[in-house]
């Protein structure tokens, strides 16, 4: 299944880490290119401890940084996921993650999601190259064949009161806490 959920940025399309066919869906609703990775939201930073290159120090930094971010790195753990394929599902575009970006879910309908599905491709719920949507009836209007459909549903009723853009997106420079910024707000 797709969803849509609320971020602390705009609204999101998202499918489990391990649905291969509702991944290449998303990548057909908003016509985006294959050559364009999608990020991962997950859980918590305990998870990026575990499971990415990030050092203690730099997890810490992530904690306290004040505006939503993106943050670009290893991580083995999920490169062996989107490696694997078997003879009828495969990711097309696996080339393209060379590293990884991760959101860390900061509400509840994303921990719930996460909890049920595991930790979930993430992208902005719009067509590419359009702008951000924050509304219910954008959403609905934008997306209202595969939501009547039932391929995509609205985990939330609300408009969104932010209109914060898009998140910084950045990378640590190797161990240390320099960072090299892809996108800044």
């Amino acid at each position: 299944m797709i969803y849509i959920i609320p971020t602390d940025t705009c609204f999101w399309l998202t499918c489990s880490l391990n649905d291969i066919k509702n991944y290449h869906k998303i990548y057909k609703i908003k016509k985006r290119k294959l050559s364009k990775p999608l990020a991962i939201i997950i859980e918590n930073y305990d998870w990026l401890e575990k499971n990415t290159s990030l050092t203690l120090e730099q997890i810490k930094f992530l904690k306290n940084y004040k505006k939503p971010f993106t943050i670009l790195t290893d991580s083995n753990h999920v490169k062996l996921w989107i490696n694997y394929s078997d003879m009828d599902n495969e990711f097309e575009n696996k080339d393209v993650y060379k590293k990884i970006a991760f959101r860390v879910a900061n509400n509840d309908i994303q921990k719930k999601l996460i909890k049920e599905y595991w930790p979930m491709f993430l992208t902005s719920a719009n067509l590419s190259d359009k702008p951000e949507i924050y509304s219910i009836k954008e959403l609905r209007k934008e997306f209202e064949y595969y939501i009547d459909k039932n391929i995509i549903k609205i985990k939330w009723n609300q408009n969104l009161n932010n209109k914060v853009k898009t998140s910084d997106l950045f990378e640590f420079v190797w161990d240390s806490l320099d960072i090299n910024y892809l996108r800044k707000n």
